[in-house]
């Protein structure tokens, strides 16, 4: 097993220059640091977490609390703040629920392991078929608010990656919600569609919803598209759902030429019902996704879909969470910008 004094061989430093960069002091280089560091990777060093904790009063630890780890974009914003965390010389914790009252006892337990700052992934709750529970989520951050207020006494950084504004939360993380549905629509448009229909999920107060169906909106109007309601369908945001929208909407005898699905289980969903109606993708209908999901890849035609680039937004919350861990100023609040990933399911008109 490596000791801080082969790190400090390798990386030909003092070992108290080891140390100082192993506890985040002041009074290093960036070389020299980058050099540790790399020194450490290589050894696969584990400093003595026990000791450290009681000479710095940090256990070198972060908590993710996921609410929904089977869905392949958070699972993949997870790998993320993992891969982030690792190159910080941290480690994560993971917890997880599935209800306000198991997410709530989730987040006091990361809280209890004296955790250095605590990472909150978009909590989605369901009721029993299968839609999201807004009242339960909405319930969560009001229970949440006593756990993120007790941690900004303590000096302990709160990251969501939400638009909820609580009380002790010190940063936020999040996509570009309008920004991608606008991209996606834009990308319709430049390919020579104008009748394009829109398949969002149920229509709530939460915000991912709203903003991703105004920036279709928004985008519509900008391209000089006209707005048909009947291109339009509403879904839960399962593969099963978007199956049913697309059997309603494929049933119709004026069908649009393209159709943005705010994500892409939706768009798969659909990719079924066109096949099921015998419409072949893109050559009669051009389907579009949103998130990047694994669905988008494994679909068959290859999607074509707005990535929100989760392992990038992953890398973002733990660089967030570590800056403020450090004492560093950054910006209360990080956009990740959207990223379209071209498949095949969206013909070119012109």
């Amino acid at each position: 097993m490596a000791t801080l004094d082969d790190v400090a061989l390798l990386s030909q430093v003092s070992a108290m220059t080891v140390s100082r960069v192993i506890n985040n002091k002041d009074g290093v280089s960036a070389k020299t640091r980058e050099k540790v560091m790399s020194a450490i990777r290589e050894l696969n060093y584990r400093p003595n977490l026990v000791a450290r904790c009681l000479a710095t009063n940090h256990t070198n630890s972060v908590g993710v609390l996921v609410s929904r780890l089977e869905n392949p974009v958070y699972s993949v914003i997870v790998s993320g703040i993992n891969k982030a965390a690792t190159e910080c010389g941290m480690d994560i914790i993971l917890g997880s629920g599935q209800d306000t009252e198991s997410l709530i006892k989730s987040a006091n337990t990361l809280m209890s392991k004296q955790i250095d700052g605590l990472i909150v992934l978009p909590i989605e709750t369901r009721t029993n078929n299968s839609d999201l529970d807004i009242a339960s989520m909405v319930r969560f951050y009001k229970d949440f608010e006593s756990i993120s207020e007790e941690a900004s006494q303590s000096g302990l950084p709160v990251i969501l990656m939400e638009d909820y504004r609580i009380t002790g939360v010190s940063g936020w993380v999040r996509e570009d919600y309008k920004g991608g549905a606008k991209l996606a629509v834009n990308y319709l448009c430049q390919n020579g569609h104008k009748k394009i229909g829109v398949i969002c999920h149920k229509f709530n107060d939460r915000g991912i919803w709203n903003e991703r169906y105004q920036g279709f909106l928004e985008a519509m109007e900008e391209n000089g598209c006209p707005i048909n309601a009947n291109y339009n369908d509403s879904s839960y945001d399962s593969v099963e759902d978007g199956f049913k929208a697309g059997m309603r909407l494929f049933s119709k005898s004026d069908l649009p030429t393209a159709i943005y699905c705010a994500n892409d289980e939706i768009a798969v969903g659909l990719l079924n019902a066109a096949i099921t109606c015998k419409l072949k993708v893109p050559e009669d209908i051009s389907i579009i996704g949103h998130d990047g999901s694994l669905y988008s890849e494994i679909s068959c035609p290859r999607l074509t879909t707005v990535s929100i680039q989760p392992y990038e937004i992953g890398r973002t919350c733990m660089e967030q969470v570590y800056h403020q861990i450090c004492g560093k100023k950054v910006s209360d609040v990080r956009v990740v910008e959207p990223k379209l990933i071209e498949g095949e399911s969206v013909k070119k008109l012109i």
